[in-house]
């Protein structure tokens, strides 16, 4: 699947700042190809045009269980929108029903106090979505840097050095392999925090100028028995429209 390889690529030459959301949103775009080109399901309702997507969309901006989604995956909102682009990708507009909501988080720096604080934001965000409707399929796609160093752009480029940072990755993944999962049929009511699938990313990158991202595969990136390798996020993701939708 081409998203961890194609996401290294654009940071390399875009580079990351913390305030942009066009890198999160660049994620899901290249999610949303991989989930086109393998689920048969999810391709066949975009070229029949039965599902949609946005990126950052907010359903219930302003109300108490409003949330910004990155990635939402729905219906149309009518008939005479049902079409698809010629390459059978899906529209984007707003989808009137969630069918599947994406969170896309980054853990680039800070790594102690950034990963719990995604982790807490994984579990509002599937408890506030599964309050809602039980059946979305709502999944995190989490990135975390393994470089020894970082440049922040919000410190005038002063670069933040990360001691033990394979022991931090290899934690912050344990953390978001374990967090509840949901059945295959939809969220336990009694537990609405559960997600249905959760995949991470682990690269290296200092953000230092011409500096080239890496794609991490071996240790402590998760591995092809993990349920958070992101081939397994994927298959996870399609299982449950399947289940689910179709």
């Amino acid at each position: 699947m081409k998203a961890p390889e194609l996401f290294v690529k654009y940071l390399s030459e875009s580079g990351y700042h913390p305030r942009s959301s066009k890198h999160g949103d660049k994620l899901c775009e290249l999610l949303l190809a991989d989930l086109m080109e393998e689920c048969p399901a999810i391709r066949k309702a975009a070229q029949e045009g039965k599902i949609c997507y946005n990126l950052n969309y907010s359903p219930g901006q302003g109300v108490p269980l409003g949330w910004n989604i990155d990635l939402a995956i729905g219906p149309p909102s009518s008939v005479e929108k049902r079409n698809t682009f010629p390459d059978g990708s899906p529209m984007k507009e707003s989808p009137i029903e969630l069918w599947i909501a994406m969170d896309a988080k980054t853990i680039m720096t800070e790594h102690g106090k950034a990963r719990r604080n995604r982790q807490r934001d994984l579990n509002s965000f599937s408890s506030i979505l599964h309050m809602k409707n039980p059946k979305t399929i709502v999944g995190g796609l989490v990135v975390i840097n393994c470089a020894g160093s970082f440049r922040s752009p919000l410190r005038d480029g002063e670069m933040t050095i990360h001691a033990n940072i394979e022991r931090l990755v290899a934690e912050s993944v344990k953390m978001f392999e374990d967090l509840p999962r949901a059945p295959s049929g939809g969220a336990d009511p009694k537990n609405l925090n559960q997600i249905d699938a959760i995949g991470i990313i682990v690269l290296e990158y200092s953000n230092a100028m011409g500096e080239v991202a890496k794609l991490v595969t071996g240790s402590p990136a998760p591995q092809i028995g993990s349920p958070a390798h992101y081939n397994n996020f994927v298959k996870d993701i399609c299982t449950a429209f399947l289940t689910r939708y179709v």
